[in-house]
């Protein structure tokens, strides 16, 4: 049911219902209705949903047991333990910055990459 993964997943990523709210751009109680069943998310809601987690639409509806592993390069001895979820290693404000990113469209993303590599350049100097 797609109100329990949804509840799951943010646990998982130790956010709040309102953290999620903000990336999605509704109210709290609109997120939180979804968790509680009492309305169900769009299709592109759900897709959001599904790049903010890095999960499957599928999954987030129940119809995959199966969670897809998240691949990411190991940065750091404490990431090779098996219970050790990267994203968990995130600041909040990391976090929130990565959930934001993942539901721009390409063009967008890469506007905000080279936004990044000039403050960072630019820092440098």
């Amino acid at each position: 049911m797609v109100s329990e993964s949804l509840k799951k997943v943010r646990k998982e990523h130790k956010l709040t219902q309102q953290d999620i709210a903000d990336v999605l751009g509704v109210d709290r109680s609109t997120y939180t209705f979804y968790e509680t069943g009492k309305t169900s998310p769009s299709i592109a809601t759900l897709q959001k949903l599904s790049n903010i987690y890095n999960v499957t639409i599928g999954y987030l509806a129940g119809y995959e047991e199966n969670r897809p592993e998240l691949k990411v390069k190991h940065i750091s001895p404490a990431m090779n333990a098996p219970d050790v979820d990267p994203i968990a290693l995130l600041t909040k404000d990391e976090q929130i910055m990565l959930m934001c990113y993942r539901v721009l469209q390409n063009d967008k993303k890469q506007e905000i990459l080279k936004y990044i590599k000039n403050l960072t350049v630019s820092s440098e100097e």
